[in-house]
């Protein structure tokens, strides 16, 4: 397994943006336990464009708050179900038997950025960082030692933004330098720390026509979206120009978009609903597995809710109706 890095990977928290650099993790397998950590080696360039040239890639985008082991540990836990040799298949009820493989994906890529500062008190700030991120994710996506033909992501809370920018100044590079891009496939916006109105953002819009698919769920039971989310957003708006949005988050009522929307048609909504049973009440860190905090009878860090959240990923990548929960109109508001 390959794992993209943008931050400075000397030191576990508090990290800067750095460019983009590629990591190797070997023997990813069934047996594969993600904590404590496994050793991360770097990788060649050569090497990357062997694993990526010419291939359908989906990079897994953790949030806000979210260091570097627990970032490559937890998603990397994720990617290992998305392709072979996952843990759940070989799992004993009631986590497995249970196959979350996506045939439509050929590579699965875990992605760290600097988004772990000091919680809360940084939150507002982060918003250049994700256009330098986005900038370098960019750069990465256009150089000749990648050379995908399909990318597509899975993102997670303040991710949906790294996304965004990516694709944005990817579109913008490469029409100023006539550079050839890969074909954007989907786009998945789990617990999305953004506005519900972001993609009708016009600082969005070339990301939006470049998408074929957006995928939004949410959760009215996310706590960390209806306490947190709009007095930081708040204060993201006084500070910087061209945030994106209000303050009703994507990832807590789903996307809200106008009448002629761009995305108006390629965009599906699965909202976690509320109530009694262990698949229900999706809070903010339901979304992925994480190794750190074992759940009794599930492998490294995976639950009921989290298995939901693969499900639908499974589903939508490989082109599929998701069995649960059921899609949700996306209409444009008055």
């Amino acid at each position: 397994m390959l794992v993209l890095s943008f931050r400075d990977m000397s030191t576990r928290r508090c990290s800067a943006v750095t460019a983009a650099a590629v990591y190797e993790l070997a023997g990813v397998a069934s047996g594969l336990q993600w904590e404590p950590p496994p050793h991360l080696t770097l990788a060649s360039w050569r090497q990357v464009h062997r694993n990526l040239a010419g291939k359908h890639v989906c990079f897994l985008l953790h949030g806000f708050n979210v260091d570097r082991d627990d970032g490559y540990t937890g998603f990397g836990a994720a990617g290992q179900e998305m392709g072979t040799g996952g843990a759940l298949p070989g799992a004993a009820p009631p986590a497995g038997p249970l196959d979350l493989s996506v045939k439509g994906v050929d590579v699965v890529v875990p992605v760290l950025w600097a988004g772990d500062w000091y919680l809360p008190i940084n939150y507002p700030f982060l918003l250049p960082d994700i256009r330098l991120t986005g900038g370098y994710f960019a750069d990465l996506i256009l150089s000749s030692a990648t050379q995908m033909s399909r990318v597509s992501f899975v993102t997670h809370s303040m991710g949906v933004r790294v996304a965004l920018e990516a694709i944005q100044q990817t579109m913008a590079k490469a029409k100023k330098a006539g550079y050839r891009t890969p074909v954007f496939d989907t786009a998945i916006f789990t617990a999305g720390a953004a506005s519900d109105e972001v993609l009708d953002d016009a600082d969005y819009a070339d990301a939006v026509d470049a998408v074929d698919r957006f995928v939004v769920v949410s959760s009215r039971a996310d706590t960390v979206l209806s306490d947190f989310f709009p007095a930081g957003n708040a204060v993201e708006q006084a500070l910087w120009e061209n945030d994106p949005g209000a303050d009703d988050a994507l990832g807590r009522y789903g996307p809200r978009l106008r009448q002629g929307s761009r995305a108006l048609g390629k965009t599906a909504w699965y909202e976690i609903p509320q109530g009694t049973g262990d698949r229900l009440n999706q809070d903010h860190g339901d979304y992925f597995p994480l190794p750190r905090e074992p759940v009794p009878s599930y492998p490294n860090g995976w639950s009921a809710k989290r298995i939901t959240i693969g499900e639908i990923s499974q589903a939508v990548l490989d082109n599929q109706a998701v069995a649960w929960p059921p899609a949700k109109p996306v209409t444009p508001r008055p």
